[in-house]
């Protein structure tokens, strides 16, 4: 038996060509691109909107940047979310 020779009953290992696909999606990312983008926005705009309600309760004047961060951020943040939701169902469709 020659060292590059498993004894028999060995669990053998994935074959390599598993881990280069298994590589391959970590490395492409896009899906989880998505999902960073769309959790950053929607924490942002919720911030947004938390110091907007704040801010309203103590009768201060608002800061236009929160409003204009939670009228952008949260709508994208909610059509990213829509695009991974698209993606995974065919995704699944396809298999």
């Amino acid at each position: 038996m020659s060292p590059e020779e498993s004894a028999p009953g060995t669990p053998r290992p994935a074959s390599s060509e598993a881990h280069a696909d298994r590589a391959g999606e970590i490395a492409g990312g896009g899906p989880l691109v998505l999902m960073v983008l769309a959790v950053g926005f929607a924490v942002i705009g919720l911030v947004s909107l938390t110091a907007i309600l704040v801010s309203a309760f103590f009768q201060w004047t608002v800061w236009p940047g929160f409003v204009l961060a939670s009228y952008f951020c949260l709508p994208l943040a909610f059509l990213l979310m829509v695009v991974l939701v698209l993606r995974a169902a065919i995704g699944r469709r396809r298999t």
